[in-house]
């Protein structure tokens, strides 16, 4: 049975003839009657799929003390501000702000966290010293004037794609329209726009013939937002993607368009429309590129599993070792941490780190030097200073794992044996 947004799109394509694919993904995601993003919370065990911070709340610890040293290296101004655009639910707030609750005083009376989203996200933290923070209800970045940190998770891998293919030689665009029977198919044409073409001119990427491949143009406009909204600080992406010399190789032919439904991968994006998520890996030399143009100059792209470490992660991981915990509480934290390491899932997504109106700097999550150090600071935490899973989090290890997790699993409310980071 189709969803009332599936059928609304018919109607357009009836009316106007086919569009491009781009314009299909953002009526299918941000439709305000019925995309899926604007309808549900898509993360968690009710949802399509689940994100570092669902995972484990040490991944916004860790990315709280990133902060702390940005604010150090800003040379400790009295407000610093860190901008989430698409905070989701704000469970990566909650947990950066309530981990900054037990770093330096200035630093946590200078922090002013601001989660945008279209939907109001909780961001204030239920117990510890209070941090402030405080939602804005829009889309981008609604901010000005900031002195501070732009951070992003999970966010760029969801803006609307080009879908095009190399097909006797040229570049076509496929795009999106209806057969006889009212069914959704693509058809290839010219190109919609020479940006298309001339991304991979400037890339200095080159398709094979009958490769399938996804256009991000929305990352120019994205990176001119990010520039204007930052007087002065940092820029930092987190989400799965390469550089364009793997992301067009050999290896990808097919593309990287993705759709999860229901923990599941789902077959095709014609179907579940408005009810399924939609992403393509992120092109991160594209946007590296945008951002110089705009000046965002880059620090450096890494692992999320190289970035996490840097900061310290096994001090963490032993941490919670030593903690005396029960088996199935212990069993649960360290699969968590585990999996925000993962190389083949949330280990292998990328980070981007920006700088603007500042000399060069080096950032702890960028630098495996002093990384031993960072790790035996965190060996000795102890709660509420260390981060444990809560109820908010993922049940991963009910999950994989239900039949040595079933007090756990009672204890938090249940798990999903087919729980899925985007990138699976």
């Amino acid at each position: 049975m189709s969803s009332t947004l599936e059928q609304a799109v018919k109607a357009r394509l009836r009316a106007s003839g086919r569009v491009t694919f781009a314009a299909f993904m953002a009526a299918a995601l941000y439709d305000p009657a019925g995309g899926y993003y604007a309808t549900r919370d898509p993360i968690g065990a009710a949802g399509d799929f689940y994100t570092a911070p669902a995972a484990h709340p040490a991944f916004g610890a860790l990315i709280a003390r990133q902060m702390e040293e940005m604010w150090r290296l800003l040379d400790s101004p009295r407000i610093f501000h860190v901008v989430e655009p698409g905070a989701g639910s704000g469970r990566l707030a909650r947990d950066v702000l309530a981990h900054a609750a037990h770093l330096s005083p200035a630093f946590r009376r200078a922090l002013r966290y601001v989660a945008v989203e279209r939907r109001p996200p909780s961001v204030r933290t239920a117990d510890g010293p209070s941090v402030e923070g405080r939602w804005v209800l829009g889309e981008g970045l609604p901010v000005r004037n900031v002195e501070g940190c732009i951070l992003s998770n999970e966010l760029v891998d969801a803006f609307p794609v080009h879908r095009v293919v190399w097909a006797e030689g040229r570049l076509r665009e496929a795009y999106v329209a209806l057969d006889a029977e009212g069914r959704f198919v693509e058809e290839l044409g010219e190109p919609s726009t020479p940006a298309l073409a001339e991304r991979f001119a400037r890339l200095g990427a080159a398709l094979r013939e009958g490769q399938r491949a996804e256009v991000c143009l929305g990352l120019d406009g994205w990176a001119a937002d990010e520039a204007a909204a930052l007087a002065r600080g940092f820029v930092l992406t987190i989400d799965y993607g390469d550089v364009a010399e793997r992301l067009y190789g050999a290896e990808r032919l097919q593309g990287t368009l993705a759709c999860s439904y229901r923990h599941a991968p789902a077959g095709s994006p014609y179907q579940h429309v408005g009810e399924q998520d939609i992403t393509a890996h992120v092109d991160f030399s594209a946007l590296a590129a945008a951002g110089e143009a705009r000046g965002l100059r880059a620090l450096g792209l890494t692992s999320q599993r190289a970035f996490l470490l840097n900061l310290g992660m096994q001090g963490m991981m032993e941490a919670v070792r030593g903690q005396g915990l029960p088996q199935r509480e212990r069993d649960a934290n360290m699969l968590a941490l585990r999996d925000l390491l993962r190389p083949d899932g949330l280990g292998g997504f990328r980070v981007l780190a920006q700088v603007k109106g500042m000399d060069a700097v080096k950032l702890s999550g960028l630098d495996s030097e002093g990384s031993a150090e960072r790790a035996a600071e965190l060996r000795a935490l102890t709660p509420p200073a260390l981060p444990l899973l809560t109820a908010e989090h993922m049940p991963l290890l009910a999950g994989r794992y239900p039949h040595l997790a079933r007090d756990w699993t009672d204890a938090w409310g249940g798990g999903d044996d087919s729980q899925r980071t985007r990138s699976d």
